[in-house]
């Protein structure tokens, strides 16, 4: 695993003013074969692991009800997690938004096999501390019409006590499996003496998670 600090704020800055970068971020980048151990960085915390699917209004809704997006992602659901389901509607599309709490040690075995491009299309993380739980985490955000604007919204999130990092997920061209977590300024858990030292994301795919 690779690890780079984003003191440029390469990727931050180009969402929000340099007098609103409130948050830093980390880039992981990882080799498919390594074990992803995020648990590492945040001890003792929990993490709500998001996925999400389209209705398909070509089939039965009742079939269609039955594939959530655990269910067609063949993610089984451990005794020792909660699943969480909200359903939305964009664009007149009908989306499937499960959430699955876990510690981040399950949630990096659960997850390790999904593809690539599911992982940055349809995959992002919040990690927060134990006593957070899931109706403390303000999904208003959800409900913005803009991408850009959601998005900076799902950030600022991160202002929420108990609300530790963000997990956005994506790719390498080389094939690595990228994740960079955002925190609140002066994070001290992710320090490293790497930086970023050109903006690379012509090389990179990282969506903006929840972008509908």
């Amino acid at each position: 695993m690779k690890k780079y600090r984003d003191t440029h704020h390469y990727y931050l800055s180009n969402f929000f003013k340099h007098s609103e970068l409130n948050y830093d971020s980390l880039w992981l980048f990882y080799n498919y074969e390594d074990g992803i151990q995020m648990e590492t960085f945040f001890p003792d915390q929990k993490v709500y692991s998001f996925l999400w699917e389209y209705a398909d209004t070509d089939i039965l809704i009742k079939i269609d009800e039955w594939k959530r997006a655990f269910r067609r992602n063949a993610i089984e659901i451990v005794q020792e997690a909660k699943l969480h389901i909200r359903n939305y509607l964009s664009q007149e599309r009908k989306v499937y938004l499960d959430c699955l709490e876990t510690s981040l040690v399950t949630a990096d075995g659960k997850f390790k096999d999904l593809t690539a491009y599911d992982i940055g299309q349809r995959f992002v993380q919040i990690v927060a501390d134990e006593n957070i739980s899931f109706t403390d985490i303000d999904l208003s955000f959800l409900e913005v019409t803009d991408t850009a604007d959601k998005f900076r919204a799902l950030i600022r999130i991160l202002d929420t006590d108990g609300i530790q990092a963000l997990i956005l997920n994506g790719y390498h061209h080389r094939g690595e499996l990228l994740k960079v977590c955002i925190v609140k300024k002066g994070e001290t858990g992710l320090k490293t003496k790497e930086v970023l030292s050109l903006p690379i994301f012509e090389n990179t795919y990282v969506a903006m998670p929840f972008n509908w």
